[in-house]
């Protein structure tokens, strides 16, 4: 599909619009974007995934899965398709999104690789307890030195933010080399505090992930 570059240049101006409305004749207007959840162990890319599942429960295209260890722990990944459309200069895109999560024990580094294969865009999760941040980091780390080659969106979100010894949100960007700001010129935020346990920006976060995608899509296409 082509835009003309006065679509492109109002790109910045689009907004999601969740609808259980898809159009699955509309092949020239139907995207297929893979979004992974990337952080350290623990730190809430699962509670994140099953928050998105149940907010998104009419546009979901499969039931999703998990695959765990016997402590409840991402083994493998977490998996979903989602169904949702957005509107350009009077032109709906109908949009597949697989949202996948990976597991965060280091031991099962090779797994991680595998599952951001072909991805358009990533979710870090961020750990709020103070002594995760040295995970927080090597993760961190981790993920910048697969995306940057890449060119591939990535957004950051502190979770636990209910925790009475949470790191402050300043001190976590000054850890991980991050703008001190609170957002950068296009509105996103440097870093989205979150609950994910109470849902608590975790669907703003995804929807502006998905909005930092479609940008690139245009941008490269």
């Amino acid at each position: 599909m082509e835009l003309e570059q006065r679509d492109i240049d109002k790109l910045d101006q689009i907004e999601v619009e969740v609808s259980e409305e898809f159009d699955f004749n509309d092949s020239q207007n139907m995207i297929q974007f893979k979004i992974v959840y990337w952080g350290p162990g623990e730190s809430g890319k699962t509670t994140n995934f099953f928050r998105l599942r149940e907010k998104f429960d009419l546009l979901k295209l499969t039931k999703g899965y998990s695959i765990e260890t016997t402590e409840g722990r991402t083994l493998w990944e977490d998996s979903l398709y989602l169904l949702f459309n957005f509107t350009l200069h009077d032109v709906t895109f109908n949009i597949i999104c697989h949202v996948v999560t990976c597991t965060g024990q280091e031991r099962f580094l090779s797994t991680r690789e595998y599952v951001l294969d072909g991805a358009d865009g990533i979710m870090f999760i961020g750990d709020s307890n103070p002594e995760k941040i040295e995970q927080n980091k090597r993760s961190f780390r981790e993920l910048v030195s697969f995306a940057k080659p890449k060119q591939i969106p990535y957004l950051i979100q502190l979770n636990k933010r209910d925790l009475k010894d949470a790191i402050p949100v300043k001190d976590f960007k000054l850890h991980l080399g991050l703008p001190l700001q609170e957002s950068y010129p296009d509105g996103t935020l440097v870093v989205y505090p979150a609950e994910a346990l109470q849902g608590e920006n975790v669907v703003q976060s995804f929807t502006d992930l998905i909005l930092q995608v479609i940008i690139h899509y245009f941008k490269e296409d």
